[in-house]
């Protein structure tokens, strides 16, 4: 089937399904997904992941904290790495 064949409808909707499973993945509240309140980390990822890796964080153990996030979530080196220099971001600006 080609893109001739399929409307801006038909589209649309595989995109927000594509959406709707890469929030769910994530583990993203749909309100803060959809500009209703600003994302964190911490909504991102649960709070069981999220406490252990920060304290790393802030220990100042980026390495030890890219591992165990992807021990805990199963995420790529390159998302891991994502997520840490993003808490690292967030302790500088005072919202982690």
């Amino acid at each position: 089937m080609t893109s001739d064949n399929i409307s801006t409808e038909q589209r649309l909707a595989a995109i927000e399904a594509k959406l709707d499973l890469l929030l769910a993945r994530l583990g993203v509240d749909e309100d803060a997904a959809y500009g209703l309140r600003a994302l964190t980390v911490a909504d991102r990822i649960p709070a069981s992941v999220t406490d252990p890796v920060m304290e790393l964080v802030r220990g100042d153990q980026p390495i030890q904290a890219i591992k165990l996030h992807r021990s805990l979530t199963g995420a790529s080196l390159r998302e891991s790495k994502a997520v840490i220099d993003a808490m690292k971001a967030s302790l500088k600006t005072g919202r982690g």
